[in-house]
């Protein structure tokens, strides 16, 4: 079964700004090891709303423009500046006063012209300069991030129910020329060069999307709800407002298998993280680093409130005194493991960011902890040589919530680092089940595989995986103790 996950939003208005945010963020965060980026953008009235908060964000100057490509998933088939195009209203937007993005980054459907006099010239035009960015072997680029909106029929970009145009394949492009939604000829991308997307964010607001949202989510066939069948490689994300979920079914699909015991998966499992957050209450310094480092554009990646106090436990659990992580961020899972020690207990953060870095100190100056962290800036492969050649003393538990791509490296030197019966966890390796594909293209997944491939073979550590969901979605933690001496 197709995972999606489902992240529901108080209304439209809401749902907008999160869509902007939520994408500037993962720019961000996709910048910091790919280059360039091909994001596809969507119309409507959410859509276009997204793009107007993303003009207003603080973060939207933080993002290399320089290194980002836009396309269209869909466009109507009328004049070059007429209101009705999709690009238009995104230049209105937003791009016309974004001076970084440089122009030959941006890639419209062709417009109606003398040139171009079908919506079949266009979408042919439109696919050759597809092609010019696609890999190997594939029509399109393999888009970052692929945004769509959706009709209350369950179309999306110009793919509507019971149509041909759903069944082409072997072109990235079709034209369409009898719309059911006015102007009736339209240009849309393909399910071919749609699902090679990495992301496809599905964005979905209102009561009289319900019904085909409750479709989607169940898995209909993609020529009755089209919707159904935008799926990525790496991750399938709907972002809709309440009441866009009113006819969901408890039980329809969401992004991992769920219980079903009473639980409407669409509402999502962050509210059910919401409710046992009872058990976690983050006081003021929690609360702060959570948005210190928002406020200073850091990446959405730190732990949740649930996972922060797992960690907690397990300090506590172990009697640790001293406690190694790497990846500071923002500093937020430092507090939970600082919290669980002694008053002679250390934590030594390790983290490749100076930026990070210097809002996590500030973070733990604020919360009155500083005395107890160190934070070491550098790379992590660097920094643990250097502990090792230090002979420091040796660490009772440690948490690994960096880079994917080196985690065998980072274990191995883990291992001498630590005393035996020592634990460590090691966050985000099921990558929403990605981790089972020996052929994906993402190298963060290969990098879990090497290491868990590595610890299955060494004595040093015994270890289990298991898959979570919650408000981070779907994914999963390995916990490993180092073998007595």
């Amino acid at each position: 079964m197709t995972r999606r996950d489902v992240v529901v939003h108080p209304d439209a208005t809401v749902l907008a700004e999160a869509v902007a945010a939520r994408l500037l963020t993962r720019l961000l965060d996709l910048q910091s090891h790919r280059n360039p980026l091909h994001v596809v953008l969507t119309g409507g009235t959410v859509g276009i709303a997204s793009l107007a908060a993303i003009g207003r964000s603080p973060l939207r100057d933080a993002v290399d423009w320089s290194g980002v490509h836009l396309w269209w998933g869909d466009e109507r088939f009328v004049p070059e500046g007429h209101a009705d195009r999709n690009e238009t209203q995104a230049r209105e937007a937003l791009l016309d006063a974004l001076d970084a993005l440089p122009a030959d980054n941006v890639h419209p459907v062709p417009a109606l012209s003398a040139d171009v006099p079908t919506p079949d010239a266009a979408a042919a035009a439109y696919a050759r300069s597809l092609a010019e960015f696609a890999p190997p072997g594939l029509l399109a680029p393999r888009f970052d991030v692929t945004l769509f909106g959706m009709g209350p029929d369950g179309h999306v970009a110009s793919l509507f129910p019971g149509h041909d145009t759903v069944s082409v394949t072997g072109v990235a492009a079709v034209g369409v020329e009898d719309s059911p939604k006015p102007p009736p000829q339209r240009v849309s991308l393909t399910f071919d060069a749609i699902r090679a997307s990495r992301e496809v964010w599905v964005v979905a607001a209102g009561a009289e999307k319900a019904r085909a949202v409750a479709s989607a989510l169940a898995g209909d066939p993609v020529e009755q709800t089209p919707a159904a069948g935008a799926l990525g490689t790496e991750r399938t994300l709907w972002l809709v407002d309440a009441a866009a979920t009113q006819d969901a079914a408890p039980g329809a699909p969401a992004t991992a298998p769920a219980s079903g015991e009473g639980v409407d998966p669409v509402v999502g499992w962050a509210s059910v993280d919401a409710w046992f957050e009872r058990l976690a209450p983050q006081d003021v310094g929690l609360l702060d680093a959570a948005r210190s480092a928002q406020d200073a554009g850091l990446p959405d990646i730190a732990v949740s409130a649930l996972q922060g106090k797992l960690l907690h436990l397990l300090a506590q659990g172990v009697g640790a005194r001293r406690v190694l992580e790497l990846g500071t961020l923002g500093g937020y899972s430092t507090l939970w493991l600082v919290r669980a020690l002694p008053a002679d207990g250390r934590v030594v953060t390790l983290e490749i960011s100076p930026e990070h870095a210097r809002v996590a100190t500030e973070t733990f100056v604020r919360a009155g902890v500083d005395g107890q962290v160190d934070v070491l800036v550098g790379p992590a492969t660097q920094t643990l040589a250097q502990l090792a050649a230090d002979g420091v003393e040796p660490f009772d538990l440690v948490f690994v919530d960096a880079d994917k791509q080196s985690l065998a490296a980072y274990v191995d030197a883990v291992a001498g680092l630590v005393r035996p019966g020592a634990l460590v966890v090691v966050d985000n390796v099921v990558r929403g089940g990605a981790v089972v594909d020996a052929h994906h293209p993402d190298e963060r997944v290969q990098g879990v595989r090497r290491f868990v491939e590595s610890v299955a073979q060494d004595a040093r550590w015994d270890a289990t995986v298991l898959q979570t969901v919650g408000s981070k979605g779907y994914d999963g933690f390995a916990l490993l103790r180092r073998a007595d001496a």
